[in-house]
């Protein structure tokens, strides 16, 4: 009977004990999308991010309008839309560009066809110093208002494909660890 008992418990802790994401349970402030504001290209009126829908994903894309892998980014984005027609995005350049340049760059690759909420630019860079990138192109991907996903560098198309698919979701960014 003994044995029984402990072959019944070993089974018991072999079966599957992967967690799920439940948002409700799990949420972390400190991945949250952060208070942020920019001017947008449409008008130069303020968006501020406490207007960003909380549920479902969003790209924070960050971009120089003379940054070659930016453009080359937005045009692969462009190019990939329809798989990726579940994500919103916004479209942020530093303080260093003009709302001109960014419009221009705005209709040469056809950003607001992204399901953009907004694109503009910071005037304080406060999400350059928020995330501690140091360069262009960035992104940041956030999953129901949590933060999931940090690009230093290039995007990985076929990880934003499969999230936009339901298919994956990638391990929440542990803002205690050192990011690489």
């Amino acid at each position: 009977l003994f044995i029984t008992t402990i072959l019944f418990s070993c089974s018991q802790l072999s079966t599957d004990t992967t967690e799920t994401y439940d948002a409700a349970t799990t949420f972390n402030e400190e991945l949250a999308i952060p208070d942020f504001t920019i001017s947008t290209i449409r008008d130069s009126t303020d968006f501020s991010s406490k207007s960003i829908p909380k549920e479902g994903i969003l790209l924070i894309k960050y971009f120089s309008t003379d940054c070659d892998n930016c453009q080359e980014e937005a045009e692969r984005y462009f190019s990939k839309k329809d798989s990726l027609q579940n994500i919103k995005t916004m479209w942020i350049s530093g303080d260093w560009s003009e709302l001109k340049l960014i419009k221009e760059f705005t209709e040469k690759y056809k950003l607001e066809q992204l399901n953009a909420i907004a694109i503009g630019k910071e005037t304080n860079n406060f999400l350059v110093s928020h995330f501690e990138f140091t360069g262009v192109p960035f992104a940041a991907v956030y999953h129901d208002n949590q933060l999931i996903k940090e690009y230093k560098g290039a995007m990985d198309f076929s990880e934003l494909i499969a999230l936009n698919n339901g298919k994956i979701l990638p391990d929440r960014v542990d803002p205690l660890l050192p990011q690489e």
